[in-house]
């Protein structure tokens, strides 16, 4: 079975590493640095342009979030063609591209006059920008340097996400009052540029092979019970995303993670408004929220650790139901007593979606064509984000309340969490390559 091409003069030389030390650990590094950049500027914080941004044009909120709409689509498009690229050329050069139109985008949008600009501009900064420095590229190039520490290592890196949403909301707010929205995402583009492309440059590389080097820092002689049939000699299993789509772990697996992204996102969107209805003030309200990705961090390393212990289909069983809790909790229990054992399932408990989905797929399929098969799914994977505000404000705007909302996402998630449980790892008749 053909593997990609082996990259092993590009770019500058690899900086030496004190001994000891294994490189992937500065891959880590990068990656959540950029994963830390795309949340906090303009990703996960793009909620806090709404208000100042509708005031000064005069624009609705509808029509300031048909923009996240729109990023949501274009990276639907773009994130198939983007993987591929990832396995042929690596990292480092996708993400540049990234880093560079991510910072342009975000600088243009300065300029911003008529809402299909913004639609455009947003949708440009995310799909060919945010995409390819960490969305996509993060989680492929973590799985490529790891196999038996990846659950650290992956959440270590996509804590960056987390991280950058609740440190970058505070300062983004004071460069709105200080500078403006218009001078604010200029600052931030800049930003961007400078942190990431010397970053991206000097330090990312595609795979430990192609630096001499083996996964997870191993030397050639070193023995892997997990991983290896005789000394030195590794194997993982290494599927083509043709030979993935063929596997019915693979449908199980995508599946299950759309039934409970309806439970997550019903309270992505959802939280801070019910907690106001409830009484709570809007800045309380904004409290719980940032509360809520502080233990979205925490629980990357909780299930980051388990992952390397216990099989992923059972942590991902674990996390889907934490998570699917979540709004059944807030619809049961009496507020505000429904705060604390929110923020324990939810947020701790139930926070690692990313992390979990990344490595299932990388540990059933592989390294080889993860990028291939991580961009393909990408748009599969995506449906709650599209479909799951349109449904949950209808029901919002036709009952008056939450319920149906959170009945919808609490029973969606709960089927899921029953489903994963059969995503046992895929069978080929083909053999298993070495490396």
């Amino acid at each position: 079975m053909e593997t990609p091409e082996i990259e092993t003069t590009r770019g500058p030389k690899t900086p030496a590493l004190k001994k000891g030390i294994y490189y992937g650990w500065v891959i880590v590094a990068v990656v959540f640095l950029a994963e830390f950049t795309t949340a906090g500027m303009g990703g996960s914080t793009i909620a806090l342009f709404f208000v100042p941004m509708g005031d000064d044009l005069g624009w609705p909120l509808t029509m300031m979030v048909g923009a996240v709409t729109a990023q949501s689509i274009a990276a639907m498009i773009t994130a198939p063609l983007v993987g591929p690229l990832l396995d042929k050329f690596g990292a480092r050069p996708v993400m540049l591209i990234g880093a560079i139109t991510g910072g342009i985008g975000l600088i243009a949008m300065m300029g911003i006059q008529s809402i299909w600009q913004f639609w455009f501009l947003y949708a440009f900064v995310g799909a060919l920008g945010l995409n390819e420095l960490g969305r996509i590229s993060g989680p492929v190039v973590v799985a490529k340097w790891f196999i038996r520490h990846r659950g650290r290592a992956m959440a270590i890196a996509t804590s960056g996400t987390t991280v950058g949403s609740f440190t970058m909301a505070p300062i983004i707010g004071i460069l709105i009052t200080s500078f403006g929205w218009r001078g604010t995402w200029g600052i931030l583009g800049i930003v961007l540029i400078i942190t990431m492309v010397p970053s991206v440059y000097m330090f990312m590389r595609r795979q430990p092979e192609d630096i001499g080097l083996l996964p997870d820092g191993d030397e050639p002689s070193q023995p892997d019970s997990s991983n290896s049939t005789s000394a030195g000699v590794f194997i993982e299993p290494i599927w083509t995303l043709k030979q993935a789509l063929q596997t019915r772990t693979l449908w199980i697996l995508i599946l299950s993670m759309n039934l409970v992204g309806f439970a997550a996102f019903s309270l992505t969107l959802l939280q801070v408004p019910y907690f106001v209805d409830q009484g709570m003030s809007n800045q309380n309200a904004g409290y719980i929220f940032t509360l809520t990705w502080v233990g979205f961090t925490i629980s990357r390393f909780i299930w980051g650790f388990l992952l390397e212990r216990i099989p992923v289909r059972l942590c991902l069983a674990g996390a889907f139901l934490a998570r699917s809790l979540g709004p059944i909790i807030l619809l049961i229990v009496p507020y505000p007593t429904n705060i604390a054992p929110f923020l324990i399932f939810y947020g701790i408990f139930g926070g690692s979606f990313a992390l979990l989905q990344a490595v299932a797929f990388a540990n059933y399929y592989g390294r080889a064509f993860f990028g291939s098969i991580h961009g393909a799914l990408r748009p599969l994977l995506a449906m709650p984000s599209v479909i799951g505000p349109i449904i949950l404000a209808w029901t919002y705007d036709t009952t008056g309340n939450f319920d149906l909302a959170f009945v919808i996402g609490g029973v969606l998630g709960l089927i899921g969490t029953v489903l994963v449980i059969f995503a046992t790892p895929p069978t080929s008749k083909q053999p298993v390559s070495s490396r």
